[in-house]
């Protein structure tokens, strides 16, 4: 494969999967989080249904993972072709910076955000065990939890933001 259709190929690969990211991380944080946390019981199936059985938390990781490996793989190839100088420009700063935000808004959607939702599926699938409604401590933890992951995913929208502002503007710098 040629230099450049490696770098289209590259390219595609990081923009599109960057996008269902990116989109997908500020959905959660802005709507679908806090409207499924406002229909209680009915909103944490939702979000089991959502996450584990239609399995967008799998379609998500996918293009975060896809979208990191592709853009440190662009990062790299720039630094290597040009012996680092390219990665002191104006763009390659930019764009480092945004790979960096980008790159701590993947830790902590697998750290923190992949912890706390499979606790809450944890609790969501005892509930649904049981056959009644939650306990007063199941319902104080599902609470806390779902606090725990709407800041993160706030977090993680806010850094996906700051990436895609600096991929975007980069080149005009």
């Amino acid at each position: 494969m040629s230099e450049s259709a490696l770098m289209i190929v590259l390219r595609l690969i990081h923009i599109i999967c960057g996008v269902f990211w990116a989109g997908a991380a500020m959905l959660m944080a802005w709507f679908i989080l806090p409207a499924s946390r406002a229909l209680g019981q009915p909103g944490g199936a939702f979000m089991q249904q959502l996450m584990f059985r239609q399995k967008a938390r799998v379609y998500v990781a996918a293009a975060m993972g896809l979208t990191i490996l592709s853009g440190l793989a662009m990062y790299i190839r720039m630094w290597m072709i040009t012996n680092g100088a390219w990665n002191a420009s104006r763009m390659g700063i930019t764009l480092g910076v945004g790979a960096v935000a980008g790159i701590i808004a993947g830790a902590l959607g697998g750290a923190a955000v992949g912890k706390f939702g499979q606790r809450l599926m944890d609790i969501s699938t005892a509930v649904q065990a049981s056959g009644g409604p939650p306990t007063d401590e199941q319902r104080a933890e599902i609470a806390l939890l779902q606090g725990k992951v709407l800041k993160f995913f706030r977090i993680i929208a806010v850094l996906l933001l700051i990436a895609v502002a600096a991929m975007a503007s980069a080149r005009y710098l």
